[in-house]
């Protein structure tokens, strides 16, 4: 039987965690993997599908997901995403959840309202949601029911430009301004559409781009 979030973080705390400089989620781990071939990717081409057939994809709102194998403006891969099409890294499915400081999403917005979500776990084992987009204008913090457990919930403005850009979040700061907790472990990663979206990693500390690894650069 599979663990419970909560049970899981509870053993992630009480085994002293290998660190790490680095945790990737996209570009993939695996160097060999194909970005077509993520399951992350599969199931996002799948609910596009989904929102076909039920007849909410018209003339006028695409909901597409597509991998741009080799995005000019970068020079290297990335993911479209248009519509009400969505892409989540599930990280307590795959058994590592990142425990670094740092995240950083590299985005361009497609000139339409982009968002993304950050799904954490504190010390005290609530769970809490970040939830970053460009439609807000001011920060709220509210509660909801989320299949029958009280989450804590943290919407976020962002200001994105036209260019693809990095956004740097600091997790730890985030929790402790929000919730006052500082020990956030990241279930989840979602990223919405209108945007496109070639980088996302943890680090631990804040780094120039020159000093991170070859693959992780917003330079190439």
């Amino acid at each position: 039987a599979s663990l419970s979030a909560q049970a899981f973080i509870k053993m992630t705390y009480n085994i002293p965690p290998t660190e790490y400089n680095f945790e990737c989620v996209l570009p993939p781990n695996d160097e060999y993997a194909e970005w077509h071939d993520m399951p992350e990717y599969q199931i996002a081409k799948a609910r596009c599908q989904n929102l076909v057939h039920a007849g909410r994809d018209k003339a006028h709102h695409h909901h597409v997901v597509e991998v741009i194998d080799n995005d000019k403006d970068i020079n290297a891969s990335s993911i479209e995403l248009s519509g009400e099409a969505s892409i989540t890294w599930d990280l307590q499915q795959n058994g590592n959840v990142p425990i670094l400081r740092y995240l950083t999403l590299h985005l361009k917005s497609l000139d339409k309202f982009v968002s993304f979500s950050i799904t954490v776990l504190d010390e005290s084992l609530k769970t809490r949601i970040f939830k970053i987009s460009n439609h807000r204008s001011h920060c709220v913090i509210s509660t909801a029911q989320v299949d029958g457990e009280e989450v804590s919930i943290c919407e976020l403005p962002m200001e994105i430009g036209h260019s693809w850009q990095m956004c740097c979040l600091d997790l730890v700061n985030l929790c402790e301004k929000a919730f006052g907790t500082t020990k956030p472990n990241t279930l989840s990663i979602t990223v919405n559409g209108n945007c496109r979206v070639s980088k996302i990693f943890f680090h631990k500390e804040r780094y120039a781009d020159a000093e991170m690894p070859a693959h992780l650069r917003c330079v190439s």
